[in-house]
């Protein structure tokens, strides 16, 4: 995505252009829905999450200055908004379930190079279900949506240094589980 384009998006909201919203909207839905689901762990928590990211940000447009990215923006908003879910579960009571991880996609008419491809992901979801929420967000924002450590220490409040040494050992975490996944699918096989 094209920061300019985004600033543009963003000029036309401020200006009043509602609709124009949408378009920020669709260019970030689904990278904001996995990032709440990374931090939850509960696929309808992350959707609502998702949506009161989105409603927050349309309503504090203006306090958005673009003295960051507008996705760090965003994902900041995101996080603290599922850090917030967290607590309200636990407080009401909830415990953190780990999402259902099924494997989209018609895999008939795909052929089998997406359902290789699918698996793959379905493993990675999996590997990443079994990582703490701060690891997992730490993945998903460096690999998946891109951010730079300088982005994920303003998304997080994670020192960069600190981030650093956190998602290298996430990274190592994320190896271990999905050796440790393949392993037992091997043994299933036998």
């Amino acid at each position: 995505m094209e920061e300019k384009r985004i600033l543009n998006i963003i000029l036309k909201v401020k200006q009043g252009e509602i609709h124009a919203f949408n378009e920020i909207i669709v260019l970030y839905e689904k990278q904001v829905f996995n990032l709440a689901l990374r931090i939850i762990k509960n696929r309808e928590d992350a959707e609502e999450v998702a949506q009161d990211s989105f409603v927050k940000a349309y309503k504090r447009i203006k306090s958005f200055k673009g003295n960051s990215k507008f996705s760090t923006w965003l994902y900041r908003i995101t996080y603290n908004n599922s850090l917030n879910k967290i607590t309200s579960n636990k407080r009401l009571g909830f415990s953190e379930e780990l999402a259902d991880e099924k494997i989209g996609g018609s895999l008939l008419d795909d052929g089998m190079k997406d359902l290789l491809l699918e698996e793959r992901k379905g493993f990675i979801k999996k590997a990443l279900a079994k990582m703490s929420s701060q690891e997992s967000t730490l993945i998903t924002l460096y690999y998946q949506n891109e951010c730079d450590l300088k982005e994920i220490e303003e998304i997080t409040g994670i020192n960069r240094n600190t981030a650093k040494v956190q998602l290298h050992r996430a990274r190592k975490r994320l190896e271990l589980n999905l050796k440790m996944l393949l392993k037992s699918e091997i043994e299933s096989l036998r």
